[in-house]
């Protein structure tokens, strides 16, 4: 087995394994629904960076990074789409493909 077939492997059996790592969860990205083992890595809320004609206050910038399997999306959505976990509606700014699965860097502002 070489090196690649290894990753997949792996990220299947345990890093995308629901008994696992994963969890199953339900999403939508651009309005189509996706349910399947993500993990989520929650950068949490800090304060965002607002250009000075921007004067609105007490909003704060939310993140996450999300993993999931390519083979779940079949496809590889694109930035600006918006992706739907739970009550949330994030941005997505940054899509990258690797090894068998796509990362997503997620945005969100809130109160």
């Amino acid at each position: 087995m070489n090196f690649k077939a290894q990753v997949e492997r792996d990220l299947t059996a345990v890093f995308h394994n629901a008994r696992e790592h994963a969890d199953v969860m339900e999403f939508w990205i651009d309005g189509v629904r996706y349910k399947g083992p993500v993990i989520i890595d929650d950068g949490g809320a800090q304060d965002r960076k607002k250009p000075s004609t921007d004067h609105v206050d007490g909003l704060v910038l939310v993140d996450l990074v999300v993993y999931v399997p390519l083979s779940l999306l079949k496809t590889i959505p694109q930035k600006g789409l918006n992706m739907e976990i739970g009550d949330h509606i994030y941005q997505i700014t940054k899509v990258h493909p690797e090894a068998g699965e796509i990362v997503l860097y997620l945005e969100m502002l809130t109160e």
